[in-house]
């Protein structure tokens, strides 16, 4: 499976989950670490837009991640019944239940919808996890968005 990332340099290639613990995130608890990635890079392009503020960040990396391709170490989860998934900002429902699935050390992933556009998936990767240390981490090139992606006065 191969999923993707955009991020700063310090935390592109983190295999940590440590960038999330600060805090709480749609489908983790503040102190879980976890790991967010795209399956696409015009989700994560939209995604990381949408968390940005006003100005578009610089200085990001385009990450490419490889992942064992066994579906047993993934939850597909059909989160679109779960009240309030896409909430913004984030509640409880989306928090818990992410949370819950990366504690219980199940899973590798858990493959949700992003609130964004709901027909594109997320991966939120468990670090913790025994097979991550089989995932492959690469910079694939600089990020930089198009300027044309904010709207104009």
């Amino acid at each position: 499976m191969i999923a993707w990332r955009i991020a700063k340099q310090e935390y592109a290639l983190d295999r940590t989950g440590a960038g999330a613990l600060a805090c709480a995130g749609r489908w983790h608890a503040n102190g879980v670490p976890v790991i967010y990635a795209g399956l696409s890079v015009e989700i994560c392009t939209f995604e990381k837009l949408v968390l940005s503020g006003p100005i578009l960040p610089k200085d990001l990396l385009l990450a490419k991640l490889v992942l064992p391709d066994d579906p047993a170490l993934y939850e597909a989860a059909e989160v679109t019944a779960l009240p309030g998934w896409d909430a913004s900002p984030p509640g409880r429902p989306s928090i818990d239940y992410g949370t819950q699935l990366l504690r219980s050390g199940r899973r590798l992933g858990l493959i949700v919808p992003s609130a964004v556009i709901p027909e594109a998936r997320i991966l939120v990767i468990n670090p913790l996890h025994p097979r991550f240390a089989s995932v492959a981490l690469a910079v694939e090139r600089p990020f930089s968005f198009d300027t044309r992606l904010r709207s104009k006065p």
